[in-house]
């Protein structure tokens, strides 16, 4: 199936870039979190039955490892399966491929065809298959898909069944109208607009008195779950490092030049633009601008003035044609040196340009990028021959090697670490410089005591690791004496913070009792911030968080509200304009239907789902998914 593609395509360099769409109804057949995965029986057992089609052990757990991983960060640890099921992720995670199999069994009964052709675009297109340079890498292709525990016909059965079932989600999104009069009531609610001043407490300024030794020694025992020790482990780690068996290797010169012939075509650097920008919403305002521009011809001095710009408002630095909005781009890259525009139209605003600096096309020549592209084989050569004692090192470990003897046979480096915690320290608080690799750290502290973990990519994807724990320290309760520091300044913190929410409190009950909010801040010696009109579906253009922006949108005009930033920061609005637009432009209102109608789309798949879930038998094997920690 993949000869035509491997035969449109040249090995370039590896680079390890793996997504996955979330929005399961649209999404690609992708992987993820091959560290993660825990053996090779998952991949041939079935956690689900749905219809004709079974979901994999390894299907699942590539999902549910990515959708945990931020947990996994908070926490320091993965969590088990049975903590999983309490917090949702188990069954988020399930129901996501379920949702996936049932259309993909809709597709299948449809009898909707994609051809060869189509599934080859596809495959060439995934950016989780490119290089550096964009390019299709036939050895990142078999390295990615092997790893994650598929051959090339199911991966390629597999992108057939996503394709068919787009094709069907299509339809049902391409079927759908939005009446007039739906048009009009959302857009109005999501178009109107709302400007704010606002302030920002920051509750490292706060002061706090003196705290106690009896309030630390409350807060530590109010909050002992807090003061535990850092886990710790011991490990040991073959290391297959590309750059080692690169040293050994050779390159020619005819497989330099042909790497540069292939590349001939984008070796230049483009040409560039330094440029200064004054943007702003309505032509009249533009216009105004630039008269006055005609004069004195300093973008600084206007754009202080008139809209109160520093210089870092106003420079764009360098561009290149492909950076500029497609509408202004030409008349830019006409502009002489220290040449000023008239007002440009974009779908951003108005505006209005000064070229500071230029560069012109330059080719790179071949001798210029010779030394590097010599590296560059051998380090993809490298690479083939990490990736080539793969299946060596997997048949020498089934063998019951230990990880010195395989060292020795494969000639591959062997590290260990003593006590180290997952950033790769010491008891001592010195660093383990054997162990400062992040993937390898993050796989050992996942798995389990005196059991191989799984081959992984190192850093860079510049080779392979692969580790066994030889001990765990847990972490233990810390006593008071040696927590005593760390819980005050954590007390400190907390204190800070309560002090910052008390006088934004006080700040608001100050202004509903019909103080000025101008007035209530100065008093606090707070800086008054303003914010420019924006709206429910465009709050990009604000500085204010999403949970804030939610609540201005519930308030009147004069309203004041408070929300959080992070543990640190209050942020206080005060809403001081209420604008109620309608749609006029055209391309305004064409995106604005898209824009709905792709969430009556998402309202129908859902629907449509549900209906298929009736339809199609559903078998989840619980014994499996049990078996994964």
């Amino acid at each position: 199936m993949l000869t035509t593609l491997r035969n449109s395509s040249k090995n370039t360099i590896l680079k390890f870039v793996l997504g996955f769409l979330l929005t399961i109804l649209i999404i690609s057949f992708a992987m993820w979190g091959t560290e993660d995965l825990v053996g090779v029986s998952k991949k041939q057992s079935t956690v689900a039955s749905v219809g004709k089609l079974n979901i994999s052990a390894q299907e699942f757990y590539s999902l549910y490892s990515r959708q945990t991983e931020e947990i996994r960060k908070l926490l320091g640890a993965s969590l088990d399966i049975k903590k999983s099921r309490e917090f949702g992720y188990v069954d988020r995670a399930l129901s996501s491929l379920i949702n996936r199999a049932l259309f993909n069994n809709e597709a299948l009964e449809l009898g909707l065809s994609v051809s060869d052709n189509n599934v080859r675009d596809k495959i060439l297109k995934d950016d989780a298959f490119k290089d550096d340079l964009g390019q299709f890498s036939e050895l990142m292709f078999r390295q990615l898909i092997s790893e994650s525990g598929y051959t090339e016909d199911t991966y390629v059965e597999g992108t057939r069944q996503d394709l068919a079932r787009e094709q069907m989600v299509e339809t049902i999104r391409s079927s759908l109208t939005v009446p007039k009069i739906i048009r009009s009531s959302l857009g109005e609610y999501n178009l109107q607009e709302r400007s704010v001043d606002y302030v920002v407490i920051d509750s490292k300024k706060e002061e706090v008195k003196n705290i106690k030794n009896d309030d630390i020694k409350l807060y530590y025992e109010e909050n002992k779950k807090q003061f535990l020790s850092e886990e710790r482990r011991s490990i040991r780690t073959l290391l297959l490092d590309a750059k080692k068996y690169a040293k050994k290797l050779t390159v020619t010169p005819e497989e330099i030049e042909l790497l540069y012939e292939e590349r001939k075509e984008n070796l230049v650097e483009p040409e560039e633009r330094f440029l200064q920008q004054i943007l702003v919403d309505k032509k009249s305002e533009a216009d105004s601008i630039s008269n006055k521009l005609i004069k004195s011809k300093n973008m600084l001095s206007i754009g202080k003035k008139e809209l109160n710009l520093t210089l870092d408002d106003i420079n764009l630095g360098w561009n290149t044609r492909t950076e500029l909005p497609e509408e202004i781009v030409d008349s830019v890259f006409k502009l002489k040196v220290d040449e000023i525009s008239l007002p440009l139209k974009s779908s951003f605003g108005w505006h209005i340009i000064k070229l500071i600096k230029k560069k012109d096309r330059k080719e790179i020549k071949y001798d210029e990028v010779k030394e590097q592209y010599k590296n560059e084989i051998l380090l993809e050569k490298g690479k083939e021959a990490v990736f080539d004692l793969q299946d060596e090192l997997e048949d020498l470990l089934a063998s019951g090697n230990t990880f010195e003897e395989i060292s020795e046979i494969l000639d591959v480096k062997l590290i260990k670490a003593k006590k180290i915690n997952k950033n790769g320290k010491l008891e001592n608080g010195s660093v383990n410089l054997d162990f400062q690799d992040e993937r390898i750290l993050r796989s050992a502290f996942n798995q389990k005591l005196n059991i191989e973990g799984n081959i992984i990519n190192i850093d860079k994807d510049e080779g392979l690791a692969i580790s066994i724990v030889d001990e765990i320290i847990k972490p233990k309760q810390l006593s008071y004496e040696d927590a005593k520091k760390l819980a005050k300044a954590k007390l400190l913190k907390k204190l800070k913070f309560d002090s910052a929410k008390q006088k934004a409190k006080k700040i608001k009950e100050s202004v509903d009792n019909g103080k000025s909010f101008k007035e209530v801040i100065s008093n606090y010696s707070l800086e008054l911030r303003g914010v420019k009109p924006f709206s429910r579906i465009l709050p990009d253009s604000s500085e204010l968080p999403i949970p804030l922006i939610s609540k201005i949108f519930e308030s009147d005009k004069g309203d004041i509200n408070i929300t959080e930033r992070g543990n640190e920061e209050v942020l206080i609005a005060q809403t001081v304009e209420i604008l109620n637009n309608l749609a006029k432009d055209k391309e305004e209102i064409k995106d604005f239907t898209n824009k709905i109608k792709d969430d009556l789309t998402i309202d129908l798949l859902a629907q449509f789902s549900e209906a298929l879930r009736k339809k199609y038998k559903i078998t989840i094997n619980d014994d499996v998914i049990n078996q994964l920690n």
